[in-house]
């Protein structure tokens, strides 16, 4: 009899590390919030403890590299020429600093979004046997200009510097003294990723969450006609 109540206990014991092998490293929830911090807040301390969070499921490499210097560099570059490119060239040569400013004005009140999880739900993967997906319902809220002011009017080509220039030192004020608060609700997944004993929860296209958040920040404010 004593037999049978040593096996049945080991049998007790072997079920239970079965069941608590596998763990969470991180919850859904957590490690969503550094994806966000990451590609949204452009955080330097989320984007270290998102790389390091995944380095066991990429051969401990950093899963992301990201400047945010440079890239942020890039953008406003492309965004500035972009921009001055429908002015004159003159007018355009003179009103390359205020522009700058618009932008960084414009692109920070996107990076200081607020995010709020409202839901984490795990489900099966269907199309992958034995894993699961993380269903993220979150909420974004952002700070936005009430009424934003109108660019010149006019032919575009004959738009002189001090005009543009008084448009741009405007627009800058606007965005800074934003009044209004937008919040838009968005789904993101994350899929399980198991690491011997361990669960990690990821995405290879977060770049998702921006694209959609992006869409509705600038159609969040407009001209004051």
């Amino acid at each position: 009899m004593k037999n049978y109540k040593i096996i049945f206990l080991l049998l007790l014991t072997m079920m239970g590390q079965q069941l608590i092998a596998q763990t969470e490293v991180k919850k859904p929830k957590e490690a969503f919030e550094l994806f966000f911090g990451t590609f949204v807040n452009n955080d330097e301390a989320a984007l270290n403890k998102l790389n390091d969070y995944l380095k066991p499921t990429v051969e401990g490499q950093n899963a992301y590299q990201v400047d945010f210097k440079e890239t942020s560099k890039e953008m406003m570059n492309g965004s500035v020429e972009s921009f001055l490119s429908a002015f004159p060239k003159a007018t355009a040569a003179a009103c390359k600093k205020e522009a700058e400013e618009y932008f960084t004005a414009m692109f920070g009140n996107f990076k200081t979004g607020k995010l709020t999880v409202k839901n984490v739900k795990v489900v099966p993967n269907e199309y992958v046997e034995g894993q699961k997906i993380a269903e993220i319902s979150y909420s974004v809220s952002f700070l936005v200009p009430s009424k934003l002011t109108s660019g010149p009017k006019g032919d575009l080509n004959k738009i002189k510097a001090e005009d543009l220039k008084k448009y741009l030192i405007q627009a800058v004020q606007d965005f800074k003294n934003a009044d209004k608060t937008v919040t838009t609700d968005q789904n993101f997944n994350l899929y399980e990723l198991k690491e011997g004993d361990k669960i990690y929860y990821w995405n290879g296209s977060p770049d998702e969450i921006v694209t959609n958040l992006t869409d509705f920040y600038f159609e969040s404010f407009g001209a004051n006609e």
